[in-house]
């Protein structure tokens, strides 16, 4: 029924018709799954592939700051309300490795879940499991950007065992293949960075959830509820750890790493944006002052933290920091009424404690 596939299939072929018949004739249900057209899966690999290239072509660096810019997942934006990410960081990746293992991965999986279910349910998985991994993501992983496709072909993979558990037809063909797939998947995914462990593990049970509750709601509507109420109950235990777990600030990890790396003018780029967002905290402005001092001036950089200071009076960082800038100019009247505050703000700070001593010390007369 496929115009494209009629046009391969009229044209001429080396094979002989047996070889036809017996494919049609194939009683390998995977095999059978794989010979099927399946636009839902190929779309989604076009568009995972285009956002890609996209990436590769305006981007050309692919850093935590691009990815977290163009809608990567992170634990501290969507507690502030950047719900989006959610669906947006399933179609980014990081490398060619990372979308040639998905894609081959999506092609597979998704081809066998679209031909059992249809196109618009195999859909319905591919996201439901995908937001599913998202969240138990979050829950778990505070200082990383995460992205990919992983969690909802996880899904798929769960759909796949739910599917044989319902319909109890599998053979050992049939397990050994899907099992050999998964064990190279899993072999390959350990030689790769930025693999998020706990999204696949979360994508494999939402796939699995989201196919019995799909499967039971015409059919046994005990399970149908038992399994709502499993779902639900999985999500608001996940939304109570995400809004409760201690959350880091994701725009001072990258300014961080971004200045160990050397990339000093990124890192200011980076302070500037999340200034601008009103992500902005204490350390951020203690960063931004350090960039400065590197860049420009020391009494640049002192303007600074006394502007995050003006922002964040009881911050402890910024009170130690201007006492230690305060000190390297001699002025130790500044730097004693520094430390004093960071002390009182944090007294149990070691460091804190011992640059207030040495400036007690100093400030003794001497025989």
């Amino acid at each position: 029924p496929n115009f494209v596939m009629k046009k391969i299939y009229n044209r001429n072929h080396k094979q002989t018709k047996t070889y036809f018949k017996e494919r049609a004739l194939n009683n390998n249900p995977i095999e059978k799954h794989m010979i099927k057209f399946a636009p839902v899966t190929y779309s989604l690999i076009v568009i995972n592939i285009l956002i890609w290239l996209s990436m590769v072509l305006f981007l050309n660096r692919f850093s935590d700051l691009k990815l977290l810019d163009v809608g990567g997942l992170v634990h501290f934006n969507v507690v502030h309300g950047e719900w989006y990410r959610l669906i947006t960081s399933i179609f980014l990746h990081y490398n060619f490795e990372h979308i040639l293992m998905n894609m081959l991965s999506l092609f597979i999986f998704g081809k066998i879940v679209e031909s059992i279910v249809g196109h618009w349910r195999m859909f319905t998985i591919y996201i439901v499991a995908g937001i599913f991994g998202n969240f138990a993501s979050l829950s778990f992983n505070t200082d990383t950007v995460s992205a990919g496709a992983s969690g909802a072909i996880f899904g798929l993979i769960g759909a796949i065992f739910a599917f044989m558990y319902v319909s109890q037809k599998f053979n050992r063909k049939m397990i050994g293949q899907l099992l050999m797939v998964l064990v190279i998947m899993i072999g390959l995914s350990l030689f790769m960075q930025n693999i998020n462990i706990v999204a696949h593990i979360g994508g494999f049970i939402g796939g699995i959830l989201i196919t019995l509750i799909g499967y039971y709601y015409k059919r046994n509507q005990n399970r149908f509820w038992i399994l709502i109420i499993i779902t639900l109950a999985l999500f608001v235990a996940s939304q109570i750890r995400i809004f409760t777990i201690k959350e880091d600030n994701i725009y001072n990890t990258i300014i961080s790493n971004e200045m160990k790396n050397g990339n000093y003018k990124e890192a200011k780029t980076m302070v500037k944006q999340t200034i601008k967002k009103k992500y902005a905290d204490d350390e951020t402005y203690y960063l931004n002052g350090l960039i400065t001092t590197t860049l420009s001036s020391k009494a640049e950089g002192i303007s600074d933290w006394e502007r995050g200071l003006r922002y964040y009076p009881d911050s402890a960082i910024l009170n130690y920091q201007l006492a230690i800038a305060n000190r390297s100019l001699s002025d130790k009247d500044k730097a004693k009424k520094y430390i004093k505050a960071a002390l009182k703000a944090d007294p149990g700070n070691n460091d804190y404690i011992n640059l207030d001593k040495e400036l007690s010390d100093d400030s003794e007369p001497k025989d």
